[in-house]
């Protein structure tokens, strides 16, 4: 089994803090795919606003997307703010 952690954005799209997969491997992206599937509100689920980490481990770091996920591995899914404004620049 594959625990998935949610918190903040991530949380509000899925619509919970634990998503527990029942597979032995997938990866990220397979992951992603799945929880954009259940989310109530899949456009907060975006790549390129959020951060996956692996057992603490930022997944950029390791393979990306295609970093294998094990059973007992913990997955933790959280959106990153952005802001700022450019005109201060």
């Amino acid at each position: 089994m594959i625990t998935i952690q949610l918190l903040g954005g991530a949380k509000k799209a899925v619509g919970q803090s634990y998503v527990s997969l029942d597979m032995s491997s997938a990866s990220i992206a397979e992951i992603l795919k799945l929880l954009k599937d259940r989310a109530v509100q899949p456009k907060i689920l975006d790549p390129s606003n959020i951060l996956v980490t692996l057992n603490g481990a930022d997944s950029a770091m390791l393979r990306g997307d295609d970093t294998t996920v094990k059973t007992g591995d913990i997955v933790t899914i959280v959106t990153v703010v952005h802001g700022g404004n450019n005109n201060e620049l």
